[in-house]
């Protein structure tokens, strides 16, 4: 079975472009052993993704968190408000395409520090210092 074949990212066009980023998504996905289900990839304005993640940040215990990529930013990690807005609150220095293996250490990392100081947490930080983040695109 393909990559393209086991996750199936909600594409509006079929191009070379879309090809490409949905493989290099698709291999984070997996890597980060996740369906894509809750998963998107979006062309305009910027070609960009957005992944649904399991496991909460340590300091937003109660917020659902997502991996947000787009082609001049790339990587963040955002969560969502208490109105369901998405806030950046952890970004992936480098280049706006790293390779994937670099991403999946980054967000694994984060979701660990989640595992091993939950007990340390008191409650949801301030989303008020955070930029907000486009979700990108619709998921059905």
């Amino acid at each position: 079975m393909t990559m393209e074949s086991e996750i199936d990212f909600d594409i509006d066009f079929d191009d070379a472009v879309a090809r490409e980023v949905r493989s290099y998504v698709g291999e984070i996905v997996t890597g980060l052993g996740l369906r894509g289900d809750s998963s998107c990839i979006d062309a305009e304005p910027l070609t960009g993704a957005y992944v649904a993640l399991d496991g909460r940040l340590p300091d937003f215990p109660g917020h659902y968190v997502a991996l947000v990529w787009n082609e001049l930013s790339g990587w963040s990690v955002a969560a969502e408000d208490r109105l369901g807005e998405l806030v950046e609150v952890a970004r992936l220095g480098g280049g706006p395409r790293p390779a994937p293996t670099e991403v999946i250490r980054w967000v694994e990392g984060l979701l660990h520090r989640e595992q091993t100081h939950r007990e340390q947490t008191r409650g949801n930080r301030d989303f008020t210092a955070f930029v907000p983040v486009q979700r990108g695109c619709l998921l059905s």
